[in-house]
């Protein structure tokens, strides 16, 4: 009981790290970036504008068979995508709310610290900044 109590807080702490303000996209989205790119290296792919010098593009964290990726559309507005993969193949894209991907990252991310010492540590990581 008190192992789910821990996963439950587990995930309401991550969405609350991952929430996203549209007012402060940009500062979100590198925060974000910088987060992520340093906790979880191995996950993270960040695109940038410019040659990889200007501002964020998209940020996507990669999970086996899933892919969340967040991005900054024209005039700034931000859109949360969900990619099934099979087998390095992507073969559905579905656009979400940011909430929704908080939520959803924050599980994927809950659920890989379940089962691996090592990205455990990463996400505290994560969470502590």
């Amino acid at each position: 009981m008190e192992n789910n109590l821990d996963q439950a807080l587990e995930v309401d702490v991550l969405a609350a790290a991952l929430s996203l303000d549209r007012r402060d996209s940009g500062d979100i989205l590198e925060l974000l970036a910088r987060k992520l790119q340093g906790s979880l290296p191995q996950n993270t792919q960040i695109k940038r504008k410019l040659l990889g010098l200007g501002a964020i593009e998209s940020i996507t964290l990669c999970f086996d068979d899933y892919h969340y990726q967040i991005s900054r559309e024209r005039y700034g507005s931000i859109v949360a995508r969900t990619i099934q993969v099979i087998r390095g193949i992507s073969i559905k894209t579905t656009e979400i709310s940011t909430e929704a991907w908080s939520l959803a990252v924050a599980q994927a991310l809950a659920r890989m610290a379940a089962n691996n010492a090592q990205f455990n540590d990463a996400l505290s990581k994560f969470i502590r900044g």
